[in-house]
């Protein structure tokens, strides 16, 4: 790997880490296709690149992680909510938890 490819590489990561950070995930997308031509240009990298890079990659994976974590409790919450807004908790006489759902709507036509 060059020295100059190294360097791009480099501030790819960081383009991303940053990107990333602000939570900006389209500019991670337009990121992939060039960070996939660099990462060709493994043959002649010395031990002491790889160390960085391998640094660099396992600090944006770690922010990927969280990100991916995040969304998910998005999706959990937004679904929480869809749910809240169709069906609702209670007890019976019994003591017993149960759910009543409201039916859904539809469109009412009147002739």
């Amino acid at each position: 790997m060059t020295k100059r490819a190294m360097g791009q590489l480099t501030h790819l990561l960081e383009v991303e880490r940053a990107a990333l950070l602000r939570g900006d995930f389209e500019t991670v997308g337009a990121l992939i296709p060039e960070k996939e031509s660099l990462s060709t240009q493994f043959e002649d990298a010395g031990a002491a690149d790889l160390r960085l890079l391998a640094a660099a990659l396992a600090h944006n994976s770690t922010l990927f992680a969280a990100a991916r974590e995040g969304v998910g409790a998005v999706l959990a919450t937004l679904n929480q909510q869809r749910a809240a807004r169709t069906t609702l908790s209670s007890y019976d006489s019994s003591g017993k938890a149960t759910q009543i759902s409201q039916p859904t709507r539809g469109t009412e036509r009147h002739f």
